[in-house]
């Protein structure tokens, strides 16, 4: 079989094999060895860029941060303990149990029997139930919603001082521990239940009422890589891509190259969500002391974490695209055969294409010899849309794909035209 009997994949796959055979197996070796540093490089950087990006957002970005927490305010769990809480401080605060004992004991002097005193339980516990069940609809309201809200905009810093150290309007992070202070929701707590008729709600003060979220020796270290990766937030995933093409570049074979630095960051993402998964049921497994209500701490973990968690199953979708892609342009057979398939499927369409008219051979011949450069710089701009985009998800990633295959298919049809078309002359 001659050259001219090979077809475009082939020729470009033998005379990968010649030079390959020609080169020096020890440079080989060399490149291949600095192409996998770089490519392991690029892969763990890609996965902290994503941190990176993840922190930036929630800390810097306030709307970020509300639409994080906000449902919160909606989760059963989160409003059990909340209420919870709040009807602690109010019977605490208001001496219930004192003002009822007292009154009991009034009674009893006044001549009532003697079990008036044993009521008193029953009765601080009927009100303290009552109490109870009004926060808790309080909590359940558009009203509480707005005003959860308004305080998690107004605190947005607070989310700055639990990762860098220090004292906020709402939360304290200090040493280990990190604290909310629920002194404002107590307020609009005593306003609605005051216009229900409960007056004695009045002689509440306007207190901070501290309330432990978390307990770790891990914050001081935390603080400390956050303050690294924030800086590095808006920089870092363009680090990580200009390693990964450095890599692709540096390899012998770019194709086996670029599939390689696919792998290895579907690997690290892939082991990045495994370790984010056993840290965190470790942690919900051995709370502190200090944390009242376990189910509501595990979803207020899983509520925070969900962008992080959902950004890294974006980036293992985005790599599983790659793969598919890079193995299906491979030497394969299987490869070969759907190309083959693909290929007869597009010259068919190309010449009804061309029956279109002569400006479609004029904008094949335009776009024959750019094509390669289009296509690339389809895929490129891609990239770069979905890392600079506002938390990208996989439905973005694969409405992305279809985009630019759709594109590069078009611009495939027109290429291709002038070359199917028949000669003048031809019927």
């Amino acid at each position: 079989m001659s050259n001219d009997d090979l077809s475009d994949d082939e020729r470009a796959e033998l005379q990968q094999l010649r030079a390959r055979a020609s080169a020096n197996p020890w440079a080989r070796a060399g490149r291949w060895t600095a192409a996998c540093v770089l490519l392991l490089v690029g892969a763990l950087v890609g996965v902290l860029a994503v941190v990176a990006v993840y922190l930036k957002s929630e800390v810097l970005d306030t709307e970020h941060y509300v639409r994080t927490v906000s449902p919160l305010a909606e989760d059963p769990a989160v409003r059990e303990a909340v209420a919870t809480r709040l009807t602690q401080e109010v019977i605490t605060r208001t001496d219930i149990q004192g003002i009822a004992n007292d009154l009991a004991q009034r009674l009893v002097a006044q001549g009532a029997p003697q079990r008036v005193e044993d009521l008193v339980g029953p009765a601080v516990s009927g009100l303290t139930s009552f109490l109870h069940n009004e926060i808790y609809k309080l909590l359940g309201t558009p009203q509480f919603q707005q005003v959860w809200d308004q305080i998690n905009r107004v605190a947005h810093t607070g989310v700055v001082t639990v990762l860098t150290g220090g004292e906020g309007q709402f939360l304290n992070s200090k040493g280990d521990t990190v604290t909310v202070d629920l002194g404002a929701i107590l307020t609009a707590i005593k306003q609605r239940l005051a216009a229900q008729g409960m007056s004695f709600v009045d002689k509440i003060p306007d207190v901070s009422i501290p309330y432990q979220l978390v307990d770790s020796d891990q914050l001081p270290k935390l603080r400390t890589y956050t303050k690294w990766l924030d800086t590095a937030g808006t920089w870092l995933p363009f680090v990580a891509l200009a390693l990964l093409a450095l890599g692709m570049l540096t390899a012998p074979n770019r194709r086996r190259g670029l599939l390689v630095g696919v792998v290895m960051l579907g690997l690290a993402t892939a082991l990045f969500l495994g370790a984010l998964s056993v840290a965190k049921s470790y942690y919900l497994d051995n709370l502190p002391a200090g944390i009242q209500s376990p189910e509501a701490a595990t979803v207020i973990v899983n509520t925070m974490l969900r962008y992080l968690v959902a950004a890294m199953q974006t980036l293992l979708v985005v790599c599983l695209i790659a793969l598919i892609a890079l193995l299906l342009f491979g030497p394969s057979h299987p490869a070969k055969a759907i190309r083959r398939l693909v290929n007869r499927g597009l010259d068919a369409i190309a010449r009804l294409l061309a029956r279109a008219g002569s400006w479609v051979g004029a904008v094949g011949r335009s776009l024959g010899a750019a094509r390669p450069y289009i296509l690339g710089g389809l895929v490129v701009l891609a990239v770069i849309l979905l890392v600079v985009a506002d938390r990208p998800s996989i439905a973005a990633v694969l409405w992305t794909t279809f985009a630019v295959l759709v594109l590069a298919t078009i611009v495939e049809l027109f290429a291709r035209a002038p070359r199917v078309s028949p000669p003048l002359g031809h019927a």
